[in-house]
Parts: C-alpha cells; structure tokens; sequence
C-alpha cells in the first residue's frame, strides 16, 4: 500500500513528464525562437523533466524494466553545452554525437546491473535495497555527477569565450551577453550537487526513497520553468544585429578567438606571419582619431565590422590594433569615449535642463540600464550620483 506522500510524488512526477513535454514546445515553436539553438535547449528541458519523473516511470514500468530511463542524466551535460555553444556557431551532427557517447555506454551499463539484481529479486515490486546498496550501484550512478561536473566547466569555459569575443565584436552587448546563462549552468550544478548530498540518505534509508526524492522536486521543478522562460527571451547575435548572420558570426567569432592566440603568443614569437608593429600603431592612431574628431562611438550599434569597414581594413587588423595597439578590447575602448562624452555633458551648464537620460542617449548609449551598468562600471558611481557629487542639479 502506497503512503500518502509517496502517491502525491508518482502523481507530480507525472505531471513533470507533460510539463517537460510542453515547455520544451513552447521554446521550440516560440515565434522567436532561433530553432538552431533552442532545439538544445528544448532537449534539455525534456531530460531534466524525465529525471525528476524517475520514480514515476519506475513504477509505471517496474524497477527490472526502468535501466532506459537511467542514462537521462548523461544527457543534460552535453545538451547545456551544446546549447551554449551553438551561439558561437552551427552545430551539426559530426560535432554533436561524441558527447552523446557516454549516454550510450550507460544505457548498457544500467542495462546490465539492473538486470543482474532482476534475476535475485524477480518478486519485488519496489526497488530491493540490495540493489540501491550494491558497491556496484553507488559506483555506477556516482559516474553521473561526475560527468555533469566535467560539462559543468566545459560549458562555463565556452560561455566565458562567448563573452571575450562578442567584447571584441560589439560596443552593446545587453541583449547577447547570456548573462542569464550562469543561472542555467550554476543551477545545472546545484541539481547535481543535491544528487551526492541526497543519495547516501537513499543508500542508508531505502524505504523512505520517495520522501528524500521531494527534494529534486522543490529545486528542479522551478528551475526548469525560469529557464524555459529565459530562454524564450535570450535572443541571438544574428536576430539582434539586423547585417548579421549565422555564418558570418560563426566566422567573426573564431577570427578574435584566433586574435587572442595571436597576442597570447607574442611574447614567444614576436615576428608572427603578417604582423606589422607599425601598421598596428598607424591604424590604432586613426581608430582615435575617429573617436575623438567625429565622435563616431554615439551610433549606439557600433561594431568592430562598421569602423573597419569606415577605416578601409579588415576587422581582423583593426582588432589587432585596439587590443595589442591600444590595449583594449572593442567594448572598452567605446564605452570608454561614451563615459567621458557623458561626464563632459553632465557637468556641462548647457545640458542642466536635459534629463540623465537623454545625456545617455547623447552619448552613445541605448538604454537606461547599459548607461548605469556602463558608467559605473568606468566610475564607479552611477551618472546620477556622478552628478550630485560634483554639485551639478539632477532632473
């Protein structure tokens, strides 16, 4: 006779089931969604809905018959990853199946131990504590945090790339920074650190299973639900900047990761192939030049692609010359000239009768929140407090 609590959990654990199925359909057919990225972020959902159901499934289908449910977990690791990295660029089958590898083993695996303890407990219903026990068993579903925590750190080196090179590539990153994605990967973590922390209970208390399993409910279920609804806001590179592409971002993105190789290396070889000191330090002359004579950092979307294109060079060299030349990445150097536009203008008497707003917009900025972030960032205080601390009147 099942308990009250343990009726509750199969019954929520079934519902997790429909409600994998359906948020992951609301990311896939969002009328926004970019299908080439959320398609990874829709299996995601999917695999963390059915781990959260494997009490469910298991009693549905019998503990002797559930080795195919075991495996989800080796899928959520390489789905985040491949899901972050699919911003940088297209993910084909080739690249995709080796990370799928380990899923494939498990399932053998899983096959494998669970049909071993069938064979010595072919009458239990419930899942024999013999088997929750075994030395074999622990050994075997411990494998499972330990691959999560290796995609953990591949998924946060690629988002940290990401970041790098589109400060490389874009003086407004608001919208395509994925800061929300540190959200996505730390709670991916915690789900799996909740998984160490609760399994010994499970191995020294097997009949309160279900009880203990409340615990990946009142985490997981939440989580799943506010990453489906940041994903459905997350736009792309491509979808924001209206010249871009996938492919040329894809090609934009591995050209200032190829840069950073270049200048990591300069100090061991200094006469790298097509390296001009002095064409750098010319071309770094007139990216100033242009920033301080026609003020060209107050078109808010300013990308490394149009000054190139305004300096008659390749965005390759013109990167070369703001990071090694100037010692900065295209982001800084931008936001830099806006900062100090906007200090000369909120301590200019001409602009008392402009809000702080419009002084941002003046500037370069295209929103209240990068003006703050931004300003702060280069001053340490907000435009606001700027202001006030230089006895100037705030509106």
């Amino acid at each position: 006779m099942l308990s009250l609590s343990e009726n509750i959990l199969r019954i929520i654990s079934g519902f997790g089931i429909l409600q994998g199925i359906l948020l992951a359909a609301i990311i896939y057919f969002h009328k926004k969604s970019d299908r080439s990225v959320n398609t990874f972020l829709a299996l995601y959902i999917i695999a963390a809905s059915l781990i959260l159901t494997i009490p469910f499934i298991i009693h549905i289908v019998g503990w002797q018959h559930s080795f195919f449910i075991q495996p989800a977990p080796f899928l959520t690791g390489p789905l985040v990853y491949l899901y972050l990295r699919s911003f940088k660029g297209r993910i084909n089958l080739r690249k995709a199946i080796p990370h799928f590898i380990p899923f494939i083993l498990f399932f053998f695996i899983a096959y494998y131990n669970i049909n071993k303890f069938a064979k010595i407990y072919p009458d239990e219903k419930v899942v024999p504590p013999g088997l929750i026990q075994s030395p074999t068993t622990i050994l075997i579903l411990y494998l499972r945090p330990m691959h999560q925590l290796v995609y953990y750190f591949m998924a946060r080196r690629v988002l940290l790339s990401y970041q790098r090179s589109i400060h490389h590539l874009f003086s407004e990153t608001n919208r395509i920074e994925l800061n929300w994605a540190r959200l996505l990967i730390n709670g991916y973590l915690v789900l799996a650190c909740i998984f160490v922390l609760v399994f010994p209970f499970a191995v020294f208390f097997p009949e309160h299973v279900a009880k203990i399993m409340w615990f990946n409910f009142a985490f997981g279920a939440p989580y799943i639900y506010l990453v489906t609804f940041k994903g459905i806001m997350q736009p792309t590179i491509w979808q924001v900047q209206p010249e871009s592409n996938k492919e040329n971002v894809e090609v934009e993105i591995n050209d200032v990761e190829n840069m950073e190789t270049e200048l990591a290396d300069e100090k061991t070889k200094p006469s790298r192939t097509g390296f001009n000191p002095e064409k750098i330090e010319a071309l770094a002359a007139k990216v100033v030049a242009l920033m301080e004579h026609e003020k060209i950092f107050q078109e808010p979307e300013l990308t490394l692609q149009q000054l190139a294109q305004k300096l008659g060079t390749s965005a390759h060299l013109l990167s070369l010359a703001i990071n090694d030349g100037l010692k900065k990445n295209f982001y800084d150097l931008v936001n830099g000239y806006r900062v100090e536009e906007a200090k000369r203008l909120l301590l200019d008497p001409k602009s008392n009768n402009y809000t702080v707003l419009s002084i941002g917009f003046e500037a370069g900025f295209n929103s209240k929140t990068t003006f703050n972030t931004v300003f702060k960032k280069f001053t340490g205080l907000t435009p606001t407090a700027y202001k006030e601390l230089q006895g100037q009147p705030v509106l």
